[in-house]
């Protein structure tokens, strides 16, 4: 029995010497395939980079290439047509003086601030409801503005210019903001306190004269 084991097993000991000599070479071609592949990705993205002055090719990134600003660039927010619709925010839209433009917003919003005030307030009640509407409304627009001025005194220097903003996705380039510099800001702002005001006054008159309905809701006489 024990001849017959040996001469079983005699067969197969050729097999495996070979398979065991071609293992070195299989694993040496599949090395040699991953190498290639890898050479290859490096290939592609250097003409990249070339093509692209030194970048790779990128779809999304910060703005002017700088991460600390806190904005990206996409294809939507790079395209030229929200491109020209932000442009024509009062916000954004830098052929307008800044003080225009802060009066233009303080009107928007000024005229909606009384509102809340007037229906919510704590004395909605009473006959000073319209009163204590109107001036919650403008503390409200001086804590804002305030905030503002804070900002623009840490933001912004005396004679300091904002250099112009590239877009690094277009190839465009942006004219610095009059409103983001000292003189601008404190314009700005101005005009967001004076269009404000203003926005509060209309609208309290509209509702003390009756050309604004308020409906009685059973929930605020509680």
């Amino acid at each position: 029995p024990t001849r017959w084991r040996e001469l079983a097993s005699a067969p197969a000991l050729p097999a495996m010497a070979a398979s065991m000599s071609l293992a070195p070479a299989r694993s040496a071609r599949a090395t040699a395939r991953v190498a290639r592949k890898t050479r290859a990705a490096r290939v592609a993205v250097k003409a990249a980079a070339d093509v692209n002055g030194g970048a790779p090719d990128q779809v999304i990134g910060p703005l002017n290439n700088d991460p600390f600003i806190g904005m990206f660039e996409t294809p939507v927010t790079s395209s030229p047509l929200v491109a020209s619709y932000l442009s024509g925010l009062p916000a954004y839209r830098a052929s307008a003086s800044p003080v225009l433009r802060g009066v233009e917003i303080g009107l928007a919003h000024g005229f909606f601030l009384p509102g809340p005030f007037y229906v919510l307030g704590p004395l909605r009640d009473t006959d000073m409801a319209l009163t204590a509407g109107a001036l919650s409304a403008a503390g409200t627009l001086l804590i804002a503005v305030t905030a503002m001025a804070m900002y623009g005194v840490v933001s912004f220097q005396d004679g300091e210019e904002q250099p112009e903003t590239s877009l690094t996705l277009t190839g465009r380039t942006m004219a610095a903001d009059p409103v983001q510099t000292a003189d601008g800001w404190a314009g700005f702002s101005g005009g967001v306190l004076t269009g404000g005001l203003s926005g509060i006054i209309w609208a309290t008159f509209l509702l003390n004269n009756g050309f604004a309905f308020v409906s009685e809701n059973p929930i605020m006489t509680y």
